[in-house]
């Protein structure tokens, strides 16, 4: 096997013969776009003739810190999920001993596609976006095998950002926030990503084929995920296919969508003081259009809108 910094070449082929009896790791690839863990690319010379890639993924120390159990939630995640028809990596192993390496870690599928920042087509793409969530938040969460998804009690915060480090053309926005939370749930508690926008969503030829990184997943009020993703794909696929999302995701849930206002509120403030930071990691994404002006105007735009409900 071609050996590559990061994984011990002998724990791998180790780890290979215990999942795949007789195969060989021919060469294992570092993969890059990921934040909170680790993810390495095996590609495997299988017993049996022909060849597969699997992907390694070790768990990231704030995602211990919150569960350090994180391995075994997400690799029990991913199988209910697979287990219902998401489009989600099929979870293969998961290892929490620390005997072959240094962390908890999961093996799981490898998928066709990759992440599109500047879709052909993002009213396309927002519907497809629109299905999945709604696929989703279908889902029944008293089911037996999702008993172990966290369900905090008090929902998530307001705001996670002090007034002060707020310019002064959101500070009604974040009153407004902070008089009428919590913002209670029409809607029954769902599942939840967490963290849906574009970087965790793989396409191939224009259509999603996976949605990826479930760290952050819990039971809770829907408008979270919608409110997220609304406010991420406000710049990035803009504002006509973020109303298409939205529109899509209303007639496919029947839900009431009356506090989304509120939802988005929140998910802008928690942006607005690191606009400049987003802006930077877009560019690093190849979407040089999207400035901190851009961001800053959609943040605006939204808080505007938002407050107009309201």
């Amino acid at each position: 096997m071609q050996n590559t910094d990061g994984i011990n070449a002998d724990s791998l082929d180790v780890l290979v013969t215990r999942l795949f009896p007789r195969s060989r790791a021919r060469v294992q690839r570092p993969m890059t776009g990921g934040s909170s863990a680790v993810m390495t690319a095996i590609d495997l010379d299988l017993a049996e003739g022909g060849g597969r890639t699997v992907v390694l993924r070790q768990c990231g120390g704030a995602n211990l810190a919150a569960d350090p159990n994180a391995a075994r939630t997400e690799y029990q995640l991913l199988r209910a999920l697979s287990d219902r028809g998401l489009p989600v990596p099929q979870a293969l192993h998961v290892d929490e001993s620390l005997e072959l390496i240094d962390a908890p870690f999961l093996i799981i599928s490898h998928l066709d596609g990759r992440p599109d920042y500047a879709p052909t087509d993002p009213v396309h793409a927002a519907r497809q976006m629109a299905g999945f969530l709604a696929g989703l938040h279908t889902i029944d969460v008293e089911s037996d095998d999702l008993a172990f998804v966290v369900r905090p009690v008090d929902g998530p915060g307001y705001l996670e950002i002090e007034r002060s480090a707020l310019p002064e053309v959101f500070l009604r926005g974040h009153d407004l926030l902070e008089a009428a939370w919590p913002a209670g749930n029409p809607n029954r508690p769902c599942l939840l990503h967490g963290d849906l926008w574009p970087g965790n969503m793989l396409w191939q030829d224009g259509e999603l084929t996976a949605v990826v990184d479930w760290e952050d997943a819990s039971v809770g009020d829907p408008m979270v995920d919608l409110a997220i993703a609304r406010v991420d794909m406000s710049w990035s696929f803009g504002f006509e296919a973020m109303e298409v999302f939205t529109t899509s995701y209303a007639e496919l849930t029947g839900f009431d969508l009356s506090a989304l206002p509120l939802w988005d509120l929140r998910a802008v403030l928690r942006q607005v003081p690191h606009a400049a930071d987003y802006a930077e990691g877009w560019r690093e994404l190849g979407r040089l259009d999207i400035a901190q002006d851009v961001i800053q105007s959609c943040h605006l735009q939204l808080t505007e809108k938002a407050l107009a409900a309201l």
